[in-house]
């Protein structure tokens, strides 16, 4: 444990089989398979050849001396090949014949500064010669900011245990976590921050069942009894960003889980509990069929949630809500409108509750204001 939580939260290492396991793959990968799926030259085009989305990948360089000389598109992604988190990764967006935007750092960089920035990164891996990926960037669904939403799913063999949605495009990052259906955990309750990252607003992707079912299948090609596995949601569907054994957000204790929280990861990953959710067994092919809003809608209901408005996360749960409703009771595309009203409901209530909090000061406060323009015009004493 890197700091005191409060009773109930936290435990170390050695006290939790799954912790363990984070904390020993930290260390050094368990198997050969395993190092090698870390790598993204290695993962990406194994997870493309399994059917799923993965960034258009444009060059893979050894040196990034003529990064500049390279026919670039005006926004692209260059990171480590050997990397993890988002450590060295670069969002460009060209400014000039030799400058850059670089959206991670909200600075304008010129070529040569990447390369010192980059070099200096491969060598914080303990790598004497780098070796980069530049790709696409993916465009997401939610359209707030730049940087796509991260969403990391704990896996444990083909069952998803947690779901962790990272956004970047604020400082310090703002951070969600739900269970493995995506429904909304509660900050404090189940979890808490550690002062580095504050709480953001649950938005559930617009392809979250495809998603989920991307986790399933590639946790079982993992080589691991837990495997987080992160991945975009654009206005096509899923794309998959990466395999990470020893995900920074549990071993560095960005976030610490409740007790029952651990006890139900222990129970996933020494398989000793139940599976984790009845629509798990539900095809592919059925989940791209669920009649989501368009791309356009969603963006404005979500992207309107995500900046504290319930009636964003209404709309949401009405659509799903009146899907549902057209369905016969045994359908399994009623089984998720249903799920997924239901969680849009909540986070509508939930931000009810939030903003009636953070309101009602703000209007005792001007209710009980002098009023100063009272004696305006009176005739002086």
């Amino acid at each position: 444990m890197n700091k005191t939580y409060p009773a109930g939260f936290d435990r170390a290492d050695e006290e939790s089989p799954f912790l363990a396991f984070v904390a020993e793959e930290f260390k050094l990968r368990g198997t050969e398979r395993r190092k090698e799926l870390a790598q993204k030259i290695i993962s990406h085009p194994f997870v493309e050849q399994l059917g799923m989305r993965v960034p258009e990948r444009l060059y893979v360089l050894d040196s990034l001396a003529r990064l500049n000389e390279l026919d670039l598109p005006d926004l692209f992604v260059l990171k480590l090949a050997s990397g993890w988190s988002s450590r060295g990764v670069m969002i460009l967006e060209r400014t000039g014949p030799d400058t850059f935007f670089d959206h991670m750092a909200l600075q304008v960089l010129e070529a040569a500064s990447i390369v010192r920035i980059q070099e200096a990164a491969a060598a914080s891996f303990g790598q004497s010669q780098g070796r980069w990926i530049v790709e696409e960037l993916v465009i997401h669904t939610l359209g707030v900011g730049a940087i796509p939403f991260d969403y990391k799913f704990y896996c444990f063999d083909g069952d998803v245990g947690l779901v962790v949605q990272i956004d970047r495009n604020s400082g310090p990052v703002r951070v969600v976590l739900f269970d493995g259906a995506f429904r909304p955990l509660r900050l404090g309750r189940d979890y808490l921050l550690n002062g580095t990252t504050k709480p953001g607003t649950p938005v559930v992707p617009l392809h979250a069942p495809e998603m989920l079912w991307w986790a399933q299948r590639l946790s079982r090609e993992a080589d691991s009894p837990f495997v987080s596995i992160d991945m975009f949601d654009s206005p096509t569907g899923p794309v998959f960003g990466e395999f990470t054994y020893s995900p920074g957000g549990t071993h560095r204790r960005m976030f610490a889980f409740s007790h029952r929280m651990l006890d139900r990861f222990d129970e996933l990953i020494t398989k000793t509990g139940p599976a984790a959710e009845p629509l798990a067994g539900t095809s592919l092919e059925l989940r791209q069929a669920l009649a989501h809003p368009g791309p356009l809608a969603y963006r404005a209901w979500a992207g309107y949630a995500y900046g504290g408005g319930p009636r964003g996360a209404e709309r949401l749960h009405s659509h799903y809500r009146q899907l549902a409703a057209n369905c016969e009771p045994d359908d399994p595309l009623g089984a998720w409108y249903r799920l997924l009203s239901g969680i849009w409901a909540a986070i509508r209530d939930r931000l009810w509750i939030m903003n009636r909090r953070a309101l009602a000061p703000a209007a005792v406060a001007e209710q009980t204001k002098p009023d100063r323009t009272a004696n305006v015009g009176a005739t002086p004493r």
